[in-house]
């Protein structure tokens, strides 16, 4: 492979492209968006060419007070390069080197690069996509600073770059609406504990998805047949509900980082009654667990009503507490209370003690409009033959006179 593909430096939060002089500028753009207080919202960095032969970039994306980059459960940046442009060597680091995502880190630097594929990106395309979490508190316009902007052509040549920044416009928090809880717990050392996940909502809601992401010293059980140790709350009757651990092909108990979980029922498309536990896993915890808390992070929320109609939906983390003699069994009827204000009610939830939602940093509530359209990188394509296995278009979208016929068929 020719050495001159890129020339890429290590530096201490990542790597950063070399750059050089040239007549002509290709600009890279953080594409404005908009999302209510204490949401997490996807934006996009999008590249303009100018006619020129682009075969990678990077960029550094600066917030703030009442804005960050989300983290995934690994605690790196929840961003995903656009899987059209094939740049499978892409990466992305919180800054400054050595930060704490949700503490002190201020930026994430994003490097959209492919070793084995130097061909020209194509104009006007998006680069990737970052989830970028709102605080309850915040307002008004936010800006994401883009800056440390560079590009390279096919043959390693710097080409001038420059960066245009963008800004989130925050809307009032979200009042009532449809939220999926994961609850809150405590456990020893070496225990396995039960966390039940709820749903709380004003509308009517048919069926919901949700992924709970973990990692160590936290992992959600498997069963002797590898499927994830999770069942179905019996009494909202949604025997279609299945749970399948994430990424796709991964191995319980060696490199799965979540579960997904679709609850539903195509013989029963009826209302699932608000603070409902949709259901509950099993949730190990390792026998060399440090003492404190630890995440089990929701996202990818979204709901449909019997008419198979999207719903918006918010998503809520939980958490295991470890130590304090919890040996493994969860205290009752926390109180969930939304972050943001507005009027937003309070809910109470059964299991788990309390469990408040932070208004930003990597504990975001998440609002995820649910469409039957295909997901991100990380997600897998819809299969109907195995629903938990899908992304965000799902049985729960069939067209509503299909959900109708197997309702009336079911009496």
């Amino acid at each position: 492979m020719s050495k001159s593909v890129f020339k890429i430096a290590a530096v201490a939060a990542g790597m950063t492209l070399a750059l050089a002089a040239s007549a002509q500028a290709v600009v890279i753009t953080i594409d404005d968006a908009t999302g209510d207080a204490g949401a997490t919202i996807p934006v996009t960095v999008s590249l303009n060419t100018e006619g020129m032969d682009v075969a990678g970039t990077q960029n550094d994306i600066g917030f703030g007070d009442g804005i960050a980059v989300a983290a995934k459960a690994n605690g790196r940046p929840d961003c995903a390069v656009n899987a059209d442009i094939e740049k499978g060597g892409t990466s992305f680091a919180f800054q400054p080197s050595g930060c704490t995502a949700g503490t002190d880190c201020t930026g994430v630097r994003a490097l959209v690069l492919a070793l084995d594929n130097v061909d020209p990106i194509p104009d006007g395309s998006v680069l990737y996509t970052c989830q970028v979490a709102i605080a309850g508190d915040a307002s008004g316009e936010i800006e994401l600073t883009n800056s440390n902007t560079g590009a390279s052509d096919p043959t390693g040549n710097a080409l001038t770059t420059t960066g245009v920044s963008g800004n989130v416009t925050v809307g009032g928090p979200p009042v009532g609406g449809t939220t999926i809880v994961i609850a809150s717990t405590t456990g020893d050392k070496g225990a396995t504990v039960p966390v039940e996940v709820s749903l709380t909502t004003d509308a009517d809601i048919a069926g919901t998805q949700n992924d709970i992401a973990f990692a160590a010293p936290l992992a959600i059980a498997a069963k002797s047949n590898g499927r994830p140790d999770c069942a179905v709350n019996d009494a909202i009757e949604k025997g279609g509900t299945s749970f399948a651990f994430q990424p796709s092909g991964c191995t319980a108990g060696t490199d799965c980082t979540g579960v997904r979980a679709l609850v539903l029922a195509l013989d029963n498309v009826d209302p699932i009654p608000t603070d409902s536990v949709l259901y509950t896993c099993q949730v190990k915890i390792a026998d060399d667990a440090a003492d404190g808390d630890h995440a089990l992070t929701c996202s990818n929320a979204g709901a449909s009503d019997p008419q198979g109609n999207a719903v918006t939906a918010n998503c809520t983390n939980g958490k295991v507490t470890v130590g304090g003699g919890g040996g493994g069994t969860p205290t009752t009827t926390p109180t969930q209370t939304p972050t943001g204000g507005g009027g937003t009610p309070t809910n109470t939830v059964s299991a788990g003690p309390t469990s408040t939602p932070t208004s930003g940093g990597n504990t975001p509530t998440r609002t995820v409009t649910f469409r039957p359209t295909a997901g991100g990188n990380d997600d897998d394509g819809c299969a109907i033959v195995a629903p938990a296995q899908s992304s965000s278009a799902w049985m729960l979208l069939l067209p509503a006179a299909a959900l109708l016929w197997l309702r009336r068929r079911s009496r």
